[in-house]
């Protein structure tokens, strides 16, 4: 499809990843497929490239033909913009349905009849509630971070939504690991998949540093300071995680203002 090898391209990538280069010959020949790969190995393109070389233009008939499942409004709102990136060079449409958004508009962006949905369980789950659209027309359906849907109880809602979709859809399921509660939903509701498996050999450095501190809520920052400037060694590099991206942000000003080089990212920028 030259118009996807043109995204593509434009994209500067020039190989695929271990988990791209994998599943995306399995999706094309339209096996329900199971993949394990760890964060950051290319998962999201691995559904992305061949959903858009499977839909290939818009649809004039009335039904959503992919739904993606993602368990926050962060990563949602980061596979919205990879398959646009994806889909630029064609006509296809998609809808991102999540929470933090004014319901009226998602209502009317699912009306207008997107080609792709990509939406958080809990917020599209009331939208189909309330709008009453269908998903009869559904070819493929992708549940994304399916460990972590779980995690943050969406089982009853995926459930919901599946029923909602034909049998003959394709399932793709991607996670970094496969639960008690996927492996269950896998063979009540997955038939006849492929299991797509890369990095499972992969270990943990032998130089990675693991040690448990005990303190009050109001002594954490200096605890922090503390072990920065005084116990991580010349060269070595320290990632530090943060609840949310306001979390993140006072981190990386506290560093700032006791002159340790930092920066940071999170879910919701570019």
């Amino acid at each position: 499809m030259p118009e996807l090898f043109k995204a593509i391209t434009a994209k500067g990538y020039n190989l695929p990843t271990p988990i791209q280069r994998r599943a995306i010959p399995i999706v094309l020949q339209g096996y329900n497929v199971i993949a394990m790969a760890r964060t950051g190995s290319g998962k999201t393109g691995a559904f992305c490239i061949p959903i858009v070389q499977r839909l290939k233009s818009h649809s004039t008939t009335v039904g959503a033909r992919c739904v993606i499942l993602s368990p926050t409004r962060e990563i949602a709102i980061q596979t919205a913009t990879y398959f646009r990136a994806m889909a630029k060079n064609t006509d296809l449409t998609s809808c991102l349905i999540t929470g933090g958004k004014e319901m009226e508009n998602q209502f009317e962006r699912l009306l207008l009849n997107p080609d792709v949905i990509i939406a958080t369980p809990g917020r599209f789950m009331h939208c189909l509630m309330q709008t009453g659209v269908m998903l009869s027309k559904v070819e493929m359906v992708v549940y994304d971070e399916c460990d972590r849907l779980f995690e943050m109880g969406f089982a009853e809602q995926l459930k919901s939504i599946t029923a909602c979709m034909p049998a003959s859809r394709q399932s793709l399921l991607f996670s970094a690991t496969i639960s008690e509660d996927v492996r269950n939903f896998t063979l009540a509701g997955i038939k006849d998949y492929r299991l797509v498996q890369v990095d499972k050999d992969s270990k943990l450095s032998e130089q990675l540093k693991i040690h448990f501190f005990v303190c009050r809520t109001v002594e954490k920052e200096a605890v922090l300071m503390y072990i920065l400037r005084e116990r991580v060694q010349a060269g070595e590099q320290t990632i530090v995680f943060g609840a949310t991206k306001y979390h993140v942000e006072y981190m990386h000003e506290l560093c700032s203002k006791a002159g340790l080089k930092s920066t940071f990212i999170y879910g919701a920028m570019d």
